[in-house]
């Protein structure tokens, strides 16, 4: 007699989460947004250089929504204008597409209305609190949240110290929630929560998103909601010497708190009791780095940029060939300037510098490490330009102006005393509002 044996079933089961491995993860792909003081460009795209370039910029357009390339439309328009010359396009299709498929792929570039773009995978999950609830979390936590964060972070910019700070950022607010008439919260559910030690952070994400399998996802929703801060908290917990007052801070607490926060928003628009997020869900959203292959639109942008590349591939060289002439150089300087550095002030520099190869001008990041006091040809008085509590050591003065500027009443040094201030007040002020 045979016996039937069934099939030995396979049980599927979610991979249970791991909030070590989330934070690990979160870390690589936050730039690395250091403090002010080290003023660093950072490569968004750092995360992805083990991939090959167009995968790797298609991957993070695709995941993180960053504009990689030109759009089709500003290619043509370079096409037109010669920036993209014809025979390197020809070229270049020749050599990836075979020489059989120029023509057509050429009018393709040139006159096909591609499919736009896919939304970014990221905050796809935790946009579904404004779709299903009406409920914008960003607005609604991040004015709390970043005012925190600012407070706690201070590095002499506010006069007041962040009061018990010493013990890290989530135990001060614990500390200042147990001692103070008032709450950073409106309900009483995280304020219990925090105090009674109950905010473990899969506990939290239990209450807000409910299904173990979306955590991940949810955190690093949340967390690109403000990459910048988000990413300076995390090299700030794994480099504290990038303070000058060192304070102690780690990503873990930076999102407990931000859970907090949510349900206490959350309490206030939906009461005490509501579902969590999962139950919303008609659909699970994809993996946020699942591959996917490259589309008709990407295929053409990644052909239109190899072509713009190599079109000032020669002029660029021949650049660089260039002898620069040599100018003699004056060991007396006409005058010395100072800039803040951004996008514009090396273009700015570059100009003096060649109108006048006798000026030396410097750059540096918002001023720092140098603060001084002002003082404008024919001014009486001179003005503060550095932190409040800062004490400057330094005064610049203004000499060799042509034109004497307009006084300003208001700003006369008679309008720091009382009388003639509260003269000034009720004269010129009601003026002033009339105009």
């Amino acid at each position: 007699m045979s016996q039937n044996i069934a099939p030995e079933r396979k049980v599927l089961t979610a991979i249970p989460f791991d909030l070590q491995k989330t934070i690990k993860d979160l870390k690589v792909y936050l730039p690395a947004q250091a403090p002010l003081k080290d003023f660093i460009f950072q490569n968004s795209l750092e995360s992805f250089i083990n991939l090959s370039f167009f995968e790797g910029i298609n991957t993070a357009s695709e995941t993180f929504g960053y504009k990689t390339m030109l759009s089709i439309a500003e290619f043509r328009s370079l096409y037109k204008k010669g920036r993209i010359r014809e025979d390197i396009l020809d070229k270049i299709i020749a050599d990836k597409k075979g020489e059989n498929s120029v023509a057509e792929w050429k009018e393709q570039l040139l006159t096909k209305n591609y499919a736009p773009p896919a939304p970014a995978r990221i905050g796809q999950l935790r946009s579904s609190w404004k779709k299903q609830y009406n409920i914008d979390l960003d607005t609604l936590v991040h004015p709390t949240l970043f005012r925190m964060l600012c407070s706690y972070l201070d590095q002499g910019i506010s006069i007041w110290n962040f009061p018990l700070w010493k013990n890290g950022f989530l135990q001060s607010i614990k500390e200042m929630e147990q001692n103070s008439y008032t709450s950073f919260f409106k309900t009483e559910r995280p304020h219990k929560l925090l105090l009674e030690g109950n905010h473990k952070l899969e506990d939290l994400l239990k209450i807000v998103v409910g299904d173990e399998s979306l955590y991940n996802r949810y955190i690093f929703d949340q967390q690109f909601a403000h990459q910048g801060w988000a990413g300076m908290v995390s090299i700030i917990e794994d480099r504290p010497e990038t303070l000058m007052d060192a304070k102690k801070i780690s990503l873990e607490e930076l999102i407990v708190f931000e859970l907090l926060l949510e349900i206490d928003f959350l309490d206030r628009s939906l009461g005490k009791t509501w579902p969590p997020l999962c139950s919303k869900l008609a659909t699970k959203p994809e993996e946020l780095f699942q591959k996917n292959k490259a589309t008709e639109l990407q295929e053409a942008q990644a052909l239109w940029q190899e072509a713009f590349e190599w079109t000032y591939y020669d002029e660029v060289l021949a650049s660089v060939k260039i002898e620069k002439p040599q100018y003699p150089v004056s060991p007396q300087k006409t005058f010395q300037a100072m800039f803040c550095i951004d996008d514009r002030e090396t273009s700015f520099r570059d100009y003096l510098e060649k109108t006048d190869i006798d000026c030396e001008t410097f750059g540096t990041p918002g001023f720092f490490n140098v603060e001084f006091y002002f003082q404008p040809e024919f001014g009486k008085a001179y003005t503060k330009l550095c932190p409040a509590p800062v004490s400057p050591k330094y005064l610049i003065k203004e000499i060799g102006t042509t034109t004497k500027r307009a006084k300003d009443v208001h700003f006369e040094k008679q309008t720091f005393s009382l009388s003639a201030g509260w003269l000034i007040s009720q004269t010129l002020g009601f003026w002033d509002a009339i105009k």
